[in-house]
């Protein structure tokens, strides 16, 4: 059974790169959902199976790091930020929100697929 991610990011561009480099690992997932911000992927979250979020943190109506702090109040699901700022500061505040995982980009397929494989136990 697949298992299904939903991307955050107000970029359309890098939802379908990160898209392509989903399907470029060759595992059992498939993005069933995009969002353009924070509000957005909350209402997908309520309203289908989610079991991975990967999420942008610079995003308008609701960042990254508000998204995570709502979407915990409710939701158990891993959440992986992706960020242009990979400071250990930001880092760390991310972890601390709740964040299962960080990445910076540019990304490669292959860091992806390690964050879905451990994630996810594919």
């Amino acid at each position: 059974m697949k298992k299904h991610i939903l991307l955050v990011d107000d970029s359309s561009v890098m939802r379908k790169m990160v898209t392509r480099s989903i399907r470029q690992t060759g595992l059992d997932v498939d993005v069933v959902a995009e969002a353009g911000n924070g509000k957005e992927a909350l209402d997908l979250l309520d309203s289908q199976p989610i079991d991975l979020v990967f999420c942008d943190w610079n995003m308008p109506v609701m960042d990254g790091l508000q998204f995570l702090v709502e979407a915990r109040k409710k939701h158990a699901l891993p959440i992986v930020m992706l960020t242009t700022e990979g400071t250990s500061d930001r880092t760390q505040e991310a972890l601390k929100a709740g964040a299962n995982g960080y990445l910076t980009k540019p990304f490669t397929p292959e860091g992806l697929q390690q964050q879905i494989k451990s994630l996810l136990g594919l």
